[in-house]
């Protein structure tokens, strides 16, 4: 689904997971944040709640911004809930509403904020769930912090937000790099084109491990799609492989969730699973 070459990040950590991607050179990243001084990025200035940032940002400066971003171009745009600066998601996604838009869209831990932030993160969510299941945009990709930080395990407090913005964007890569290179086997089904609602989701072949953990707690799963890295060693030295792999894939298998699954040559010193899950269905908010 995509094929991403430009990713914006809106606002601390929309920017900083976008920030984390300019590690991969097929990426061409923007920043827009409410004061921010780096170059190449824009700064929309500063209001105080989510109804002023909708109202007060300046569609054209964006424009300006944005203007090497072209029709035929796959966009990303990464945003957290809550944050008052979503409120210029919208005017922002209308600037280059003819480009193939995706949204990367950030739960925060519901639990930590505060009551507002709690009204914007549910308004935000609602919104862009609505246009993406209207087809327009191409999808959203949906994740819940705490299950990021689940997955992530204990770190050090002065690490917290470089390791929750590190672990998205090397998912999110990982799953790109995956889609757009061949692989040595797969069996592809393509998913509903209704069902662009999306999270991401890591797995393992080890017994113990085999379970999916999903990045958000996708409700009515049509379809998953898993992907397979494995190194080139254990490709040539585990005759079991397929086997296993297929076994894992109809784990997942029912009446309700069709599953397919490619494998992929690495270089990495480990095998890697991740998973692409599709919905439907509008998402509840979780608690």
């Amino acid at each position: 689904m995509y094929d991403l070459d430009k990713v914006i990040g809106l606002g601390k950590l929309g920017c900083a997971i976008a920030e984390q991607l300019t590690s991969y050179p097929e990426y061409r990243i923007y920043k827009i944040d409410s004061e921010i001084a780096e170059r190449g990025s824009l700064s929309i200035g500063f209001f105080d709640n989510m109804e002023n940032y909708e109202k007060g940002v300046d569609p054209e400066e964006v424009s300006v911004y944005l203007r090497s971003i072209k029709q035929s171009d796959e966009v990303l745009l990464i945003l957290e809930g809550g944050e008052p600066i979503s409120g210029a998601v919208l005017k922002i996604l209308e600037t280059i509403k003819d480009t193939s838009l995706n949204v990367l869209y950030v739960s925060p831990d519901r639990q930590m904020i505060s009551e507002v932030q709690k009204r914007d993160d549910k308004i935000c969510f609602n919104v862009l769930q609505e246009y993406a299941r209207s087809g327009k945009f191409e999808s959203i990709l949906l994740v819940d912090k705490t299950k990021v930080e689940e997955l992530a395990g204990h770190v050090p407090v002065n690490e917290y937000e470089n390791t929750i913005s590190y672990f998205i964007s090397y998912v999110v890569a990982m799953i790109n790099f995956f889609k757009h290179t061949k692989p040595i086997l797969a069996n592809p089904i393509k998913p509903a084109s209704i069902a662009r609602l999306v999270t991401y989701g890591v797995s393992s072949l080890e017994e113990d491990k085999k379970d999916i953990n999903l990045l958000f707690p996708l409700s009515d799963v049509a379809d998953i799609h898993f992907f397979y890295g494995i190194p080139k060693e254990e490709l040539e030295a585990d005759a079991s492989l397929v086997k296993k792999i297929k076994e894992h894939v109809k784990s997942y298998k029912s009446e309700e969730v069709s599953t397919s699954f490619s494998v992929y040559e690495t270089t990495l010193e480990n095998m890697i699973v991740l998973c692409v899950a599709y919905s439907a269905k509008i998402q509840p908010l979780s608690s």
